[in-house]
């Protein structure tokens, strides 16, 4: 896969990720994306809440080669699993799949634990839009009349409120309203 494609498929997973409520989401939009930037043929996954399923539905059969990532939140496990038939997974594969679990964990909690328990206030909503626009903390505490300090703990409530751990998420979260 060209380096533009597959920047345009963790792009497409992460959004796809922003969006997941339930676990059904999780197998239309979430398993299919993966596989495609990763070149798998199955998903197997043990979530956060100990549900184990495959993607497409069923046990992987003929396949040889797999990839392990470990998703770790608030003392919980999550493992999923890649499967490959034909080639097994390369170091640039494997540096890939580290860059979008993060996604993959905020996506497998919300999935098990539900939608987060608050909205953002109405600060919160404007400097994580801030950051969706890629604004630094310094230029956001200069554009909002606050320090910097405030605007790192306006992430880190947002990040609380949204479900999610990251400036990346929570951008990519407020794009997408909940369902």
């Amino acid at each position: 896969m060209s380096a533009e494609r597959t920047l345009t498929a963790a792009l497409d997973l992460a959004a796809a990720t922003a969006t997941v409520r339930t676990p059904a989401d999780l197998d239309s939009r979430v398993w299919p994306a993966l596989a495609a930037l990763a070149g798998a043929g199955s998903v197997a996954v043990t979530g956060f809440d100990g549900h184990a399923l495959t993607w497409p539905c069923g046990t992987p059969s003929g396949t040889r080669h797999r990839a392990l990532l470990v998703l770790r939140r608030r003392g919980a496990e999550a493992r999923v699993v890649l499967h490959r038939a034909v080639r097994d997974f390369s170091d640039r594969d494997v540096a890939l799949l580290h860059l979008v679990r993060p996604h993959l964990a905020d996506a497998l909690w919300r999935a098990a634990h539900g939608p987060p328990a608050r909205a953002l206030t109405a600060r919160e909503q404007a400097v994580v839009a801030r950051v969706a626009r890629g604004a630094t903390d310094a230029a956001i505490a200069h554009e909002l009349g606050i320090s910097r300090r405030t605007v790192g703990k306006h992430l880190e409530n947002a990040y609380a409120a949204l479900g999610v751990h990251d400036r990346t998420s929570a951008a990519l979260r407020l794009a997408v309203p909940p369902a």
